[in-house]
């Protein structure tokens, strides 16, 4: 081509997580017996599903579905079986182990038509990593396997497992751990397909959606399932991590998205899993809002998520030179099982690239520039006044809309493109207990258009709905009321439109935000919507005045005044190796945090750094063995907020695993001979 010609883009293969140069590596240790590379392969040997014999489950079958579930396990257990011969191939150089794998594998694309079910997305996310990853094995290493049998299984991912994977229409994905599955199957067999543009939607979706993807997180780590169960938690970190990897292979890193948001996230459910005592705070996603934390820590189902946290390890630690305290801890505690020896290293050079920046909407405070709409012909006409930081919205209307109903006061801007609007609604009148009090968004101001809205009520919920938009799980998802964690009814919502899809968030603070409501603007999708604070006096007739503070709308003049942030709501620190990291969660409209410590709990802090303008900062003048204990203040203009609550961490040296290629040293404070510990001679002490 041309000097001016574009670079066509190559998806390498195998590109799933594990490279050509990967698979030599680990070939090499299994050759020489080095563990734990060697039992971890013993483990893949010695399955049933890698027998030169295994000759299936009874399939392949025409149709596959799960919930209701028919010729699941058979499925299930071929994909296994397909991993394992794949990988039994690579390892013994036998072509029979080979041979059996592509004729499972060309047996299922050639046979199954359809995969259905409620749930067919999660066995296609949960097994993904075996179906696709075998594949990209022979495609890549086999010498007898042939095009036409890479354009037979692209036919059958294209055809039959990808709609399977996304059956709701575009960006209509179930929640968390759900949706997460979802992105992580489409992301790897887009990779198998040599599909860039699916590719790039799935990379773009895992970035943005923020009820599954890389956003569905708060600062410290927090992801929607956290507080759901350990084992949801996870499948939700595995699924995001398996992708993130996947695309690393291809060059592409989103494990730097959001502050390093995948090591915050792997941090924090290995801490709480190691049992170190870590206040939650209130997050979710579109299937609940969970107020406090009653999940069952200290799990060590899926061996303890080895598979992940031995990928985030790799990733983080080995690759960007970063610290993962609890990781590398949990790691150590874990079994090295068939699937996460795969993934284990002992070094990693290889580099990519962060994608483009995000076109997530900016907010500013807004002080006039508002328009008035009595929606639903909603009597009597009422109207909208600022003063000292607040909006006072009085509006009548019977009720706020939900369904069919649509009769409100709307203070809006009509806002072409990417756009949000943030609000702390401080107190909704109780003109009747369905009075209502938020922000929404909707395409035209005709009564019963296309809308979204997120409100607090008069009885103290928060409440949401999308009459009109394509919501996953339809009204019983889109329209629904939350408990939150407010002794005074007053809480924060926010919504923000990317594109076509608008997503409704509550938050106890302004920046915890958990997407508890998603939406689709189906064709025609307008460049401009309104958007704005809305009030409903749910009494025909009858005025409700209800009042907001840090009202925030993209657009908006900024000229609101600079009041104190609040503390930060939590902070976590990590025992690193002479080293601190600390995480804590943003303060609304903070532009600068200050660190402190000291060598006593609640003793005077010592700034040890200031003017951190993110909401992570790692600790460096540290000495191992030795407690810290640490506060963050957040700042801006109008002054310095109270501190965080207070944790505390001991840096210290890693614990070593001497079969990984750790070596025993001794000091000074030893009584020498540690070393023997370790020469394989049971008569040395």
């Amino acid at each position: 081509p041309g000097d001016n010609a574009p670079v066509a883009r190559v998806i390498k293969h195998p590109g799933v997580g594990v490279t050509l140069s990967d698979l030599a590596t680990l070939k090499a240790y299994v050759d020489q017996g080095k563990e734990p590379w060697k039992s971890g392969y013993e483990q893949v040997a010695g399955s049933p599903e890698s027998r030169l014999s295994y000759a299936g489950r009874g399939g392949p079958f025409a149709k596959v579905s799960r919930a209701p579930d028919e010729n699941l396990n058979a499925w299930r257990s071929d994909m296994v079986a397909i991993s394992n011969l794949s990988r039994m191939w690579y390892f013994t150089r036998d072509e029979r182990y080979a041979e059996n794998a592509r004729k499972l594998l060309l047996g299922w694309a050639t046979t199954q038509t359809e995969f259905s079910g409620r749930e067919s997305m999660l066995d296609l996310g949960d097994y993904a990593l075996q179906f696709v990853g075998g594949a990209e094995i022979l495609r890549a290493t086999w010498p007898g396997w042939k095009e036409a049998d890479t354009a037979t299984v692209k036919k059958y991912f294209k055809d039959v497992l990808m709609p399977a994977a996304n059956p709701y229409g575009e960006s209509q994905f179930g929640a968390a751990n759900k949706g997460a599955l979802a992105l992580a199957a489409l992301g790897l067999m887009a990779i198998y397909n040599d599909d860039i543009e699916t590719l790039d939607r799935v990379v773009y979706q895992a970035r943005t959606l923020a009820h599954i993807g890389l956003r569905n997180s708060n600062d410290i780590g927090m992801l929607g399932d956290y507080l759901r169960d350990q084992g949801h938690a996870y499948g939700q970190l595995k699924s995001l991590t398996v992708l993130a990897e996947a695309l690393w292979s291809q060059g592409i890193d989103i494990y730097s998205d959001f502050d390093n948001r995948l090591l915050a996230a792997g941090e924090y459910f290995a801490r709480v899993n190691e049992l170190v005592p870590t206040t939650a705070l209130p997050f979710g996603t579109t299937d609940r809002y969970y107020l406090t934390d009653v999940t069952n820590r200290g799990w060590d189902g899926a061996n303890g998520g080895s598979v992940a946290l031995t990928q985030l390890y790799g990733a983080y630690v080995l690759r960007k030179g970063l610290q993962a305290p609890f990781i590398a801890q949990r790691r150590l505690r874990l079994p090295v099982d068939g699937t996460s020896f795969m993934f284990l290293k002992e070094s990693d050079t290889s580099k990519a690239t962060p994608p483009p920046a995000l076109p997530i909407p900016s907010t500013a405070s807004i002080t006039s520039g508002f328009s008035n709409a009595d929606i639903g012909g909603a009597t009597p006409a009422s109207m909208a006044t600022y003063a000292n930081g607040k909006w006072m919205v009085q509006g009548a209307g019977n009720d706020i809309f939900w369904g069919a109903q649509d009769a409100c006061h709307f203070t809006y801007k009509a806002l072409t493109g990417n756009s949000a609007i943030i609000a702390k609604v401080e107190s909704v009148q109780n003109t009747n207990p369905a009075a209502k009090a938020g922000v929404m968004m909707r395409t035209s101001l005709e009564t019963g258009a296309p809308r979204a809205w997120m409100a607090i009520s008069s009885k103290g919920n928060a409440e949401q709905s999308m009459p009109k938009l394509a919501v996953y799980g339809g009204t019983n998802y889109g329209t629904k009321a939350m408990a939150i964690a407010s002794s005074t009814g007053s809480y924060w919502v926010k919504l923000e439109r990317i594109g076509n899809i608008i997503t409704g968030y509550v938050s106890p603070d302004g920046t915890n935000w958990a997407a508890t409501d998603v939406g689709r603007i189906n064709a025609p999708v307008p460049d401009t919507i309104y958007v704005g604070l809305v009030v409903a006096s749910a009494a025909w007739g009858t005025m409700n005045s209800s009042t907001f503070s840090n009202v925030q709308i993209t657009g908006g003049d900024g000229g609101a005044p600079r009041v104190i942030p609040a503390a930060p709501a939590m902070l976590l620190a990590s025992p690193g190796d002479g080293a601190v990291p600390l995480r804590w969660q943003a303060s609304f409209g903070a532009t600068g945090y200050t660190v402190g410590r000291s060598e006593f709990s609640g003793e005077p802090y010592e700034a040890i750094a200031s003017g951190v303008t993110g909401s992570s900062y790692t600790d460096t003048a540290v000495v191992n063995g030795t407690t810290y204990y640490y506060t963050v203040t957040a700042s801006n203009a109008a002054g310095t907020s109270g501190r965080s609550p207070e944790d505390s961490a001991a840096p210290a040296r890693p614990m070593v695993n001497a079969a990984t290629g750790g070596t025993a040293t001794e000091s000074a404070s030893n009584s020498g001979n540690v070393e023997s510990a370790f020469d394989q001679n049971s008569a040395t002490q």
